[in-house]
């Protein structure tokens, strides 16, 4: 008796409940101001408009107080700003671009449980894999920005969908489309590439010497999208370059920063406890693992998180938590021969490359998330306990809740930018005042809306009587090197509904320079500081 492939109508059905969830969840925020990066990729698509095959082929000013083509900011990435030609379209109102996120999320969650389907997991295993997806904290913290961390997400889990199809049908379209998925997902964001090697794994008849040889030998076809991606990624990206790029990128830039292992180290703590903290995977897999987990990996975790402390302080021992949970499952699947395991675990360290950047926010991890949570639903399918059934619906409830803190302390740290703006900078720019900024994120977009200018490095710069907006959320560098100021007016950043960037609490969901905690109360000593100044050039 054959059995029916799974298709996109069952996916749906299976996901219906959890694309609910995140509707539910994300349409409160539709409004939301943008914020962080979001107009980088904003300002990519107002160009592509104009220029589509060029999309960062100009100039702004952005986090180094220099003016920099975009190609320089942004290395790599040329595929967002098309998904945000209708945002660009419709004025860069706030709702079309938060709504396209939404859209896209709620295709992702359809497209894992249609992935957990061609893994043989059930219609219930599915519609649990797909709420964990809904319910996780850091990809419903980056829906309620216009980034392109939920495209990755997409088109990642779309890409390793058709490998699956492609392994099991050998139909060439699936191999086409495999291998578009995955050049889209490494143009979103390049880390990506490294799913390469969980696709070669999924491809395998299974993980012994023999297997791999005999799949070799079979039909050596089946690695085609694994070798086509990186030379269709390579083509689109000459095709889509600058032009006029020169000179060292921001990347390059960040990679001859001081820092060294301590900046590695840095980043590994955070990669190693946003698993734990924002995404599903180490809480619910030492919970169900515990009693079979070997004294290897936790004195190995013991000793990785007593390396990290040296550097990030008692959070490593989150992280060394983590630890213990990835090498149980490199064990688990090595001991059972299980080839989907093995690749599921590869998946895991699409963010690893970044170790290397200046920071390792939670958002590259997402492209991650639908490996994460079909190892622990694959789990549970493969070890059903009367005592596990809490376990689902802890996780979803209890993501939901803290993906709704973040997105609340988003929309607060946002609203505060443009608040700013509103009051410090609209006023004089109506009376036809020069107006310059110190600051960026979304306070640079809606000062630029408003007429002001940005302050630099270089020249230009403002004269006596011009009056500067300074923005100390964003660690702008111009305004360490100016102190001629005399402080007009002030904006504080309120608590109402805590925080997500305070570093002097330790939250720093869309960046680990400022913590590792994605969202917390806040530290009661930022609120007797001003966040925003006015200042008078004297």
């Amino acid at each position: 008796m054959t059995t029916t492939p799974p298709n996109a109508r069952t996916a749906i059905v299976c996901a219906w409940p959890a694309m609910l969830l995140a509707a539910l969840l994300l349409l409160p925020f539709l409004n939301t101001p943008f914020t962080i990066d979001d107009p980088l990729y904003l300002r990519e698509a107002q160009h592509a408009l104009v220029d589509p095959l060029h999309p960062q082929a100009f100039s702004m000013v952005w986090s180094t107080d220099l003016k920099l083509r975009l190609s320089q900011i942004l290395p790599g990435g040329v595929a967002v700003p098309y998904l945000l030609i209708p945002t660009a379209l419709a004025g860069c109102a706030e709702w079309a671009g938060h709504l396209t996120q939404l859209l896209l999320l709620l295709a992702a969650v359809a497209a894992t449980a249609l992935t957990a389907l061609r893994l043989s997991l059930d219609g219930a295993q599915a519609r649990s894999a797909a709420l964990l997806t809904a319910a996780c904290p850091a990809v419903l913290g980056m829906a309620g920005t216009v980034m392109p961390d939920i495209p990755a997400l997409l088109f990642v889990i779309l890409g390793m969908e058709r490998i699956l199809a492609w392994r099991d049908g050998r139909r060439w379209t699936q191999a086409l489309l495999a291998t578009l998925w995955l050049t889209l997902a490494v143009l979103t964001r390049s880390q990506s590439i490294i799913v390469l090697a969980a696709a070669f794994v999924f491809l395998l008849d299974g993980i012994t010497a023999e297997e791999i040889r005999a799949s070799f030998q079979s039909f050596p076809a089946r690695f085609l999208p694994v070798l086509a991606m990186p030379v269709a990624f390579f083509i689109v990206t000459a095709l889509t370059n600058d032009p006029e790029a020169a000179g060292p990128n921001i990347l390059t830039s960040m990679l001859e920063l001081p820092g060294g292992l301590g900046l590695v180290a840095r980043n590994l703590c955070a990669f190693l406890t946003h698993l734990l903290l924002v995404i599903p995977l180490t809480l619910p897999w030492l919970l169900l693992r515990f009693r079979q987990i070997s004294s290897a990996p936790i004195v190995i975790g013991l000793l990785v998180a007593g390396v990290l402390s040296l550097r990030a302080g008692s959070v490593a021992v989150l992280a060394g938590a983590t630890v213990v949970a990835l090498l149980d499952i490199l064990w688990d699947a090595i001991e059972r021969r299980d080839r989907v395991q093995l690749a599921l675990w590869l998946w895991l360290f699409l963010a690893l490359p970044a170790v290397i950047y200046i920071h390792l926010p939670s958002k590259y991890l997402l492209p991650s998330v639908p490996a994460a949570v079909l190892l622990v639903v694959r789990l549970l399918a493969r070890e059903p306990r009367v005592s596990a059934r809490w376990l689902i619906p802890a996780f979803v409830t209890a993501g939901a809740l803290l993906g709704l803190l973040i997105l609340l302390g988003t929309r607060s740290l946002a609203e505060t930018q443009r608040k700013a703006v509103t009051d410090l900078i609209v006023p004089h720019t109506k009376s036809f005042e020069r107006v310059w900024f110190a600051g960026h994120w979304g306070f640079q977009w809606y000062a630029e809306a408003a007429g002001a200018w940005p302050v630099t490095l270089e020249p230009p710069s403002p004269v006596p009587g011009d009056i500067i907006v300074v923005s100390q959320l964003d660690m702008p560098r111009f305004p360490r090197t100016w102190t001629a100021r005399k402080v007009l007016q002030q904006v504080d950043y309120p608590n109402s509904f805590g925080r997500v960037m305070d570093p002097q609490a330790g939250a720093g969901f869309f960046s680990s320079v400022y913590g590792y905690y994605p969202w917390l109360p806040g530290s009661g000593e930022l609120l007797h500081s001003p966040d925003f100044e006015m200042i008078g050039y004297s």
